[in-house]
């Protein structure tokens, strides 16, 4: 039996720290890291969401544990399953869990394939209930009273015989098999609110409302102001219709259509706007159950890959982007909210690239959705960190350069007479102990 109590396993280090050159290890960071997780209230939230179905001849291991070791090794840098077969014996990772051995990539397939059916949907509503908690704490920090919700997806294409790698919109690769993947995040916070692998052939805007319908109501009781920013794949009258209804503000892309482009021709309150280089038009959209604001825009100014500067001549009906809004802001406002949806475009490619959360892991399409709610948690987990503990205010890193700088810190357990005692270099003795006393002054709130 690899565990003979459950209290032991969550229970913060509370080590001292030593210099020394001796037998340094270097992901000795994930300590504070592993303190932090167990002071939020994701334990909590993961024994409330699943149900021990611990099989107790093959797996061996509490469904919180083991997620959460799962979660430590995918900031740590596993991101392919077969990554975590390296970390069996490792040093660090046995003295964080209190086990001789870490959990098996092939233990990790069958706790997700076999052991819980449907697990993405109980990681699912985990990642929203934690998302929920994170955005608590970023508003009582920053004092936010506006949070504006950015809502995209994108294709990763996807080679061989997969389940759920189908034939849809991939603008890398056309006619090729992939996976979709929708992100909601918030702007102000960097954090994540919904992750979802869905299969290829799967428009984006399939469930979109039904998951406002859910979200919303959820986001009002935080007592701030919403605001959603959205692509031309998420336009619907029905989703402008709730929006309003809900006192929501949005600001949607529309496809240009020939009707919206004969309605942009004829379109009046033309005005210029030096700051975004480009010439606004604006009328009103008018539907069955409302009356919404339409803005057509012209870029004037085109930078090349090169650096190079273009001025464009538009015929009267070619837009650079046309879309739908219901806030009394002017035009040019409008647009810089619009243009700015780089943070969650930075947000997917770390997903991607930093978390492998597209990543083809398993012939289970189920598996791959639950490692994708799964890198979400993560996510948060590190920009929280990143903010509270390690005070990166105005910029927060990616988890490349937040493994390098202060995850993977040389240093190494030794137990004195059942005294723990952490022996780290030199060079990151001050820093790795100002971490420390963070975490442990930390309190979460609820």
């Amino acid at each position: 039996m690899m565990l003979k109590t459950i209290s032991r396993i969550f229970k913060p280090f509370s080590v001292e720290i030593r210099k020394s050159k001796l037998r340094l290890i270097k992901s000795s960071g994930l300590i504070p890291l592993y303190n932090f997780i167990l002071k939020s209230p994701l334990k909590e939230i993961i024994d409330q969401e699943f149900l021990d179905q611990r099989n107790k001849k093959l797996i061996k291991y509490l469904v919180p544990e083991f997620l959460i070791s799962i979660i430590v090794r995918l900031i740590d840098g596993s991101i392919r399953l077969y990554h975590f077969r390296n970390n069996v014996n490792d040093e660090v990772f046995a003295k964080i869990f209190k086990t001789l051995k870490v959990p098996h990539f092939t233990t990790l397939i069958y706790f997700l394939k076999r052991n819980i059916f449907h697990a993405h949907v109980y990681l699912e509503r985990i990642l929203f209930r934690f998302s929920i908690w994170v955005l608590i704490q970023e508003i009582r920090r920053q004092s936010l009273k506006t949070i504006t919700i950015d809502v995209d997806a994108t294709a990763t294409t996807i080679y061989g015989k997969q389940e759920g790698a189908e034939k849809g919109y991939n603008p890398e690769k056309r006619n090729t098999k992939c996976f979709q993947l929708q992100v909601w995040t918030v702007r102000e916070t960097k954090t994540l609110l919904k992750v979802e692998l869905r299969k290829g052939s799967v428009h984006c805007s399939n469930g979109f409302l039904p998951d406002l319908k859910i979200l919303v109501p959820e986001m009002k009781k935080l007592g701030v102001k919403i605001r959603l920013v959205a692509d031309s794949g998420y336009e619907n009258y029905e989703v402008f219709d709730y929006l309003t209804e809900q006192k929501v503000e949005f600001i949607i892309a529309q496809k240009q259509r020939k009707t919206v482009k004969k309605a942009g021709k004829w379109a009046k309150n033309k005005q210029s706007s030096r700051k975004y280089d480009c010439t606004l038009k604006e009328r009103p959209l008018v539907t069955n159950n409302g009356t919404y604001r339409q803005i057509f825009v012209q870029v004037d100014k085109v930078y090349d890959e090169n650096g190079q500067l273009f001025f464009v001549d538009f015929v009267s009906d070619e837009f650079t982007n046309v879309f739908a809004k219901n806030m009394d802001l002017t035009a040019a406002h409008i647009y810089g909210l619009y243009r700015d949806p780089a943070q969650v475009e930075t947000i997917i490619c770390e997903l991607k690239s930093g978390f492998g959360a597209v990543k083809s892991h398993c012939d289970k399409f189920d598996v791959n959705q639950s490692l994708a709610q799964l890198c979400g948690i993560s996510y948060n987990i590190k920009t929280l960190y990143a903010s509270l503990i390690l005070k990166y205010d105005d910029r927060i890193p990616d988890i490349k350069t937040l493994r390098d700088e202060q995850l993977h810190i040389p240093g190494y357990y030794a137990n004195h007479s059942g005294r723990e005692v952490y022996n780290v270099s030199a060079s990151a003795y001050n820093r790795f102990n100002i971490i420390v006393n963070r975490v442990r002054d930390f309190r979460a709130t609820a």
